[in-house]
């Protein structure tokens, strides 16, 4: 049933006129909304950075103040006040009574800087109290009653040979002549924090005493206080050492303590790297875990520090809420189209899931799909699923054309479906070639099944042929023996006979004829059992390398009989050659030419390639253990492989010595006969220790 006509134009009303609206309408939202957002976080942002200069401005100017005071009360001793007891002690008086903010300020001599600390020992204190100390020297300090700030009192400075104020100013000066006024780290003193300001009084290029002015940071608390209320931002004062002298954030727990053992630790690290700039960072309050953004700033009198903070939530609150209606009904209205939508392609989209879920599986190889009944429909999903028919029919045919082409049945081809169809000429054009090619494949394989086969038969002769040349050789050597006894034996028994002839042989000439006799007998018997025992282990070995026949023999003792057979070829070489067996030896039921062959060519093999040619020192050593298999354990001690070449060693036709006339085939005859021949396997290992490690097993008896 087709979609009515009504249905399908408010569909694409909606898909092509009102959804592009929504969405235009809720883009430009959305702009507004996250221009005003960086407007005011902009805006914030300079106004919190303003705050902090303005908060470090207002503290540099209470500390200049202090400190111009200090510099003032210097230049007076300095210009004719110093000595002046009487004066300067009502000086100290009125520079505490014209400045509120001072809550002491005093002189402090050295001992006898005025030659007067004598005069002064018995001298009267004044009503509100002493300006000097037992011994006389001149330490006025006026400071404020702390229930009473209108009332002055006095009394002298104590504790000065370790205070900062005094010694830490006197230091400077004595070791670069630095007259600066030093500002001490704050402290807290009966509940308030007090800094002091302390500058050197310098009299003939001699530091005499100190002028001093101790101010509270109270008004400044208070400052930083009316900050808060009126605009809503926190403020952290630091000292020069980072401690905590004023806060509007939980003073209680803040004030006096280090920022880097608070849990502001953090927080300070990211703006101390900020110092020497602007930049207002946003981050995550440690104690509410609230966002908000901070600022810094530095106070240039003191170097103290200003950090302002003010809440996120503060700032783009206002803009949430203006917007958030508006964002809202933006976001319904669309969701309202979405759901339109839904519901007037519902059922066009489930037809096309089926359509979806058919080509899936056809592409996966799935060809029993059925799609015939949602061909009737008379729209253009119906037209497709019917084009979509044909194609799972074509498919159809095309998979079993290819799976008779796989079997080997060459007879079927591809109907061409169009003029267009390349497809089908491509599949029958591939079923002829490799139809062609797989005839010329079978004619290859016997070929190179045969050469190599005449290859291997061609390396086995080989093989025998040096060994007929050594045991010739190896023979030649005890023949040549024989014949030469022979020759002297005859010599002697020809002179004897004469002598016996003539009657001139005497007793010890016939004495000395009968020990060369024996001798020489001696020699013919060992030389000829020599030459028998030779030719008798050529017999056995090169028996056994021609025909196939299976018979019982010791592993260790055959391959000795084939050692002897190549003694001609090792005997020139530094290497030693040791074949030994677990103890009793069984009897072994196997095949004596496959056994003289892989020994034969392991052996050549490391004389070859780990020995350069037999021109290095080494050690073969071969152990045969039993158990339901026979295993042979071979390992030399030469140069080893790399891993290239152990990858490699069994491929037929590969060889590292091509220069020196090698075939490549070697190894691989070892393989095949440890295979095929022997029904076992093999397998090359590269030992922690020098040389190349082979393993070799098979079993007792072959398998029929």
């Amino acid at each position: 049933m087709s979609v009515p006509l009504k249905h399908s134009l408010h569909g694409k009303m909606l898909l092509y006129l009102a959804l592009p609206v929504m969405l235009i309408i809720t883009g430009m939202l959305s702009y507004a909304y996250l221009s005003s957002l960086e407007q005011v976080t902009t805006q914030a942002k300079l106004n919190l950075s303003q705050t902090a200069d303005t908060i470090a401005a207002r503290v540099n100017e209470e500390t200049q103040l202090a400190v111009r005071t200090t510099q003032v009360m210097a230049l007076a001793q300095q210009n004719g006040l110093f000595g002046s007891r009487e004066a300067s002690v009502e000086l100290v008086r009125s520079v505490l009574k014209m400045n509120p903010a001072f809550v002491g300020a005093s002189f402090g001599y050295e001992p006898n800087a005025d030659n007067q600390d004598n005069a002064y020992i018995d001298a009267p204190a004044l009503k509100e109290g002493r300006f000097v100390n037992e011994n006389g020297r001149f330490l006025p300090y006026w400071y404020r009653d702390f229930n009473d700030a209108e009332q002055l009192l006095l009394e002298p400075l104590v504790d000065m040979q370790t205070s900062l104020y005094y010694q830490g100013v006197r230091q400077q000066f004595l070791r670069d002549g630095n007259t600066s006024t030093m500002i001490t780290e704050p402290y807290v003193y009966e509940g308030r924090m007090l800094v002091e300001q302390s500058t050197p009084i310098i009299i003939n290029g001699e530091f005499v005493g100190i002028a001093t002015v101790d101010r509270a940071l109270a008004d400044i608390t208070t400052f930083l206080k009316t900050i808060k209320r009126q605009s809503k931002i926190d403020v952290l004062l630091l000292s020069q050492q980072n401690k905590v002298i004023a806060s509007t954030l939980n003073p209680s727990e803040l004030i006096t303590k280090a920022i880097m053992d608070t849990d502001y630790a953090s927080l300070a690290k990211k703006l101390k790297s900020r110092v020497h700039t602007t930049e207002v960072i946003a981050a995550s309050d440690p104690f509410d875990f609230e966002t908000y953004y901070f600022a810094q700033t530095q106070v240039n009198t003191g170097d103290w520090t200003v950090i302002v903070r003010r809440s996120e939530a503060d700032i783009i609150g206002p803009i949430q809420a203006q917007f958030r209606p508006l964002l809202v009904t933006a976001f319904a209205s669309l969701l309202l189209v979405f759901l339109l939508f839904w519901h007037f392609i519902n059922r066009t989209t489930k037809r096309i899931n089926i359509a979806i879920d058919a080509v899936e599986r056809l592409a996966s190889g799935d060809l029993s799909i059925n799609v015939h009944k949602y061909m009737n429909k008379k729209d253009e999903l119906g037209t497709m699923f019917k084009s979509f028919e044909r194609l799972i029919k074509a498919s159809k045919e095309i998979d079993q054309v290819c799976s008779a082409i796989a079997a080997g049945d060459f007879s079927k081809m591809v109907s061409k479906r169009s003029a267009h169809d390349s497809l089908s000429d491509s599949i029958n054009l591939m079923s002829a070639k490799r139809h062609d090619a797989e005839q010329a494949l079978v004619k290859q394989t016997i070929a190179l099944q045969r050469t190599q086969q005449e290859l291997v038969e061609a390396e086995k002769m080989s093989s025998l042929g040096s060994l007929v040349s050594g045991v010739a050789h190896e023979v030649n050597t005890p023949l040549g023996v024989c014949v030469t006894a022979t020759s002297h034996l005859r010599e002697m028994l020809i002179d004897t006979k004469n002598k016996v002839a003539s009657g001139t042989l005497s007793k010890t000439q016939f004495s000395e004829f009968i020990s060369e006799v024996d001798l020489s007998c001696d020699i013919l018997l060992k030389n000829m059992q020599r030459a028998a025992d030779l030719i008798s282990s050529f017999k056995r070995v090169a028996v056994d390398q021609t025909t196939e026949e299976l018979r019982n023999l010791y592993v260790s003792s055959y391959f000795n009989e084939v050692l002897k057979s190549l003694y001609h070829t090792l005997k020139a070489t530094p290497v030693d050659i040791t074949i030994s067996a677990t103890e009793p030896e069984p009897e072994v039921y196997s095949d004596p030419g496959a056994l003289a062959q892989i020994f034969t060519n392991l052996v050549m093999n490391s004389i070859i390639h780990g020995f350069e040619n037999g021109s290095q020192k080494g050690q073969i050593s071969v152990h045969i253990e039993y158990s339901d298999s026979v295993c042979i354990h071979y390992q030399d001690s030469g140069q080893g492989m790399t891993d290239e070449v152990q990858k490699k060693v069994f491929d037929p036709f590969y060889t590292t010595n091509r220069a020196g006339g090698g075939s490549g085939l070697g190894m691989n005859i070892v393989y095949n006969l440890v295979v095929h021949r022997l029904k076992g396997q093999i397998a090359v290992k590269q030992k922690e220790s020098t040389g190349v490690y082979f393993f070799i097993q098979f079993p007792v008896t072959p398998p029929k």
